[in-house]
Formats: C-alpha cells, structure tokens, sequence
C-alpha cells in the first residue's frame, strides 16, 4: 500500500460507518467512486504536468488526523485550550456585515457560533442554508442531482478523497426567482493541531435567482511554520465546492483564504452555467504555508458570462497556486479572467489560466490576464497562460506580466513630495485595488482593504531575503 495514502484509507475504514448519508445508496456509491479513484491515484506528483510546479510533499509526508465524529470537536472546541475561542470568532467577523451564517470548526458544524434564520433547513427569502450532514440524514433528495455533477471526471487524488471522505459542509438551495437580501457566509475555523478537514460545500441556484456567497477559512491559535523542519503544529484543509447556476440566475461568490502559515489548503471550486446566467467569481488568497486552488467553470448554456478575479498577496516561504479551467461550450458566452499577485520574500506563486473554446461555441468572447508584482529578487511566480481554441468565430486573449515598482512612477511621486517609503505603499495598494474593487459587498470590501493595507504597508523597497 502506498504509504502517504495509507493513513487516510485507514482512517476511512475506522469512519465509514460513522459519515452522515451512510444509508443512501447514490451518496454510498459515490463515496465508493472516490475511494477507488483514491486508492488508483494517490496524491499528485510533480510528474503530473497540472503540478509541475507545485510539490504536495509538505502535505503527505505529515500525519493529519481527521476528526469527523461531532462530538470529539464539540469537546475540542470547548477545552481550556480554546475557551477563547468565541473571542477569536467574534474578532475574525466581517464588520457589519449581516449574513446568513454557518460555522465550522475543523470541518463540523458548529451551531452555537452560527446564525442563520434558515440553518435549520427552513427557508427564508427563498433560500434554504443547511448543514450537508443534516441534509444528507433528513433530505438528500435535495442534492442528489448536484453532488458530484460539476467536479471533473477524471479529478486528482484531493479530490477524489474529498468526494470519499466529506461528511460537512453547507447546502445552499435558491428556489426560482429567490433574491435573499443578505449574503451566505460559510466560516471554516481550523484549530485542532494536526487536524484535517474536508469540507463539502453544494450551491444551487434556480433560474431567474440571485445570491452573493462569501466561503471563508480562518485559522485560530495557528502557529507560523518558520521553516519545513518547523515542530509548530499544522493544519490540513481539502475542500470542495460545487455551484450549479440555473438559467438567468446571477451568482456572486468570493473565496477568501486567510488562514495561518502553519495551515495547508487543496480547495476545488465547480461551477456550471446554464443559458443566460452570470457567475462571479473573487480569490482572495493571503494565508497558508501551502495552497492550491483548482477553479473550474463550464458555461454550458448560451449567452452565459463569468468574471473570475483573483489576488494573492505572499510573502515568507508560502507558496500558493492558481489553477482555473474555462469551458466555452455554448455560443455567444464570454468570460473575463484577471489575477494579481504581490510576492515577498522567498514565496512563490504558480498560476496557470486555461481557456477552452469547444467546436461549435462560436461567438464566444474570452480575456484572461495574471499580472505580478516582485518585492524581491528571492521571489518567484511561474505563470502559464494557455488557450485551446476549436471554433473559427470567436475573440480570445491572455497575456501575463511579472515585474517590479515601476522607477518612473516612483520618481514620479517622490517628485511631488512623497518618500520612497510612501511612494512604495502607494504604489503596491494601488496594484491590489484594482481586483479590490470588483468586491460588491462594501463590508467585505472595506475588511479585505484594511488588511492588505497593514500588511502592504511598510514593506521595504529593495530585495530581502
């Protein structure tokens, strides 16, 4: 048996009977379909050329542990260790913000810490927000059709074992021209040391709906991991989301990683379109010693459009890649691709942009851009641009620029009063705000801005190691 799969084969068998849906037939066989493709795959390798530039070995050659029965992280989550942990929770909130909200702590549903006045199951504003395990025990009829629909077929060995081994998450359902006021926040809180979580998260939206999402993850009391030797206690996250967006329907969704640098992250995001629908979608990447985020979006319908922005902001050792998938399948889509990245010190960043226009989606419309800023010379991005065109009839572009502060621009303002430190600042917040302000929701927004302006502030101008 191969041994960096062994432990999570191992643990699976010790829960199998434990995991919620345990008596549905098509979620069973589901979760078979994954273990197998598990077992045949294991995890990536530098070998595949989807990870050519990204080693999961910081991932497989530690001992994560999951805890999947409710009431061991009930227990955690009130030991003396995190009696603060209701502080901590309180202190992370998006100022202001009103939302539907579902906590989860190391990958359970936390209920004390959340508030939603359809968390329960019972709708409010045509929309319903459950928890997956209550949904899968009570009504999985709900999401028969949708779970395991819009991942790839052929999917790598994270998520392959997510599509094995979930047990919570959040069920989004919008019923046909549902438009909730207030946006859908799903918190995932990692803590536990060593701990693993695989969060299942189902979106569906029905036609003619409208609905902002905000998917988080936070880390509490994580220690930085200094170096890979580091003893510092870590944490495991392999989640996977599935949006399925119905005709009409506008779906705003913004993925936001704030988690320690000693937390490790695979995030998959799928999204299918239907004809006329719009999709947004905003990464915001600023944690993690190690992530990657695999996005994926099939415009299946015609005249649907998408915009998927991202920013990620590194800096010590953390590495961070962003793999996106476009799929034009029907005629007259287009979609609008731009990624910023801001690198310190001896972090790395890997973006690879794929666009795929299928034969007969003429007429299709598609841009994607990946610009990046180096604030030193250890810095490294790889960026891999890639359009795969099979119709005659269409407008594509992609484009990539890696760089530095430009010297004209900072002689520009030093000229008219500024130091070379606030010239710098100035120059590196307005490099991020250009994805900043695609943010519909001002409170999210304004956090997002306060935090990237206190960690870009002060930032040396010349190389450091």
């Amino acid at each position: 048996m191969n041994p960096t799969t062994e432990p999570y084969l191992t643990q699976y068998q010790a829960r199998a009977d434990t995991l919620p849906g345990r008596r549905v037939n098509w979620l069973q066989a589901q979760r078979r379909a994954g273990l197998a493709r598990f077992t045949q795959v294991g995890f990536p390798t530098q070998r595949d050329e989807d990870w050519r530039y990204t080693t999961v070995k910081p991932i497989t050659v530690k001992k994560f542990h999951g805890l999947n029965a409710a009431a061991e992280s009930a227990e955690f989550a009130e030991s003396a260790e995190h009696a603060d942990l209701q502080a901590a929770l309180d202190a992370m909130q998006i100022k202001g913000l009103q939302s539907h909200r579902l906590v989860f702590v190391d990958g359970v549903f936390a209920a004390q810490w959340s508030h939603s006045q359809s968390a329960l199951g019972v709708p409010s504003e045509g929309v319903t927000v459950a928890p997956l395990a209550q949904v899968l025990e009570q009504n999985p009829h709900w999401i028969e059709q949708a779970f395991g629909s819009v991942k790839p077929d052929k999917a790598h060995g994270f998520t392959a074992l997510n599509n094995a081994y979930s047990q919570d998450g959040v069920v989004v359902l919008l019923a046909e021209n549902a438009r909730p006021t207030t946006p859908v926040e799903m918190l995932f809180v990692s803590c536990a040391p060593n701990g693993c979580a695989q969060p299942r998260n189902i979106i569906i939206a029905g036609a003619a709906s409208k609905v902002q999402l905000i998917e988080r993850y936070v880390s509490v009391n994580g220690k930085p991991a200094r170096d890979k030797n580091s003893a510092a206690a870590c944490t495991f996250t392999n989640s996977s989301t599935e949006i399925v967006v119905g005709e009409t329907a506008e779906v705003d969704y913004y993925l936001v990683q704030t988690q320690s640098q000693a937390a490790y992250h695979v995030c998959g995001v799928w999204a299918r379109q239907a004809r006329g629908s719009r999709f947004s979608c905003r990464t915001i990447t600023l944690g993690g010693a190690l992530v990657r985020n695999d996005l994926g979006v099939e415009l299946a319908g015609e005249q649907a459009h998408c915009d998927m922005f991202g920013l990620y902001h590194l800096s010590g050792a953390q590495h961070v890649d962003n793999h996106t998938t476009m799929l034009h399948c029907a005629e007259n889509c287009s979609s609008r691709e731009w990624y910023k990245g801001v690198l310190e010190q001896r972090s790395r960043a890997v973006f690879h942009g794929r666009i795929k226009v299928a034969p007969g989606a003429q007429k299709t419309n598609a841009a994607q851009t990946n610009n990046n800023l180096l604030l030193s010379a250890h810095a490294e991005i790889d960026s891999k641009p890639q359009l795969e065109i099979y119709a005659d009839d269409v407008q594509c572009s992609h484009g990539a620029t890696v760089g530095q502060l430009d010297a004209d621009a900072l002689f520009y303002l030093r000229a008219r009063g500024l130091d070379e430190a606030a010239a710098g600042e100035m120059l590196r917040v307005a490099f991020v705000n250009d994805v900043l302000n695609q943010i519909a929701i001002d409170e999210l927004k304004q956090t997002l801005e306060t935090m990237l302006a206190a960690r870009l502030t002060g930032n040396r101008l010349s190389s450091h190691p």
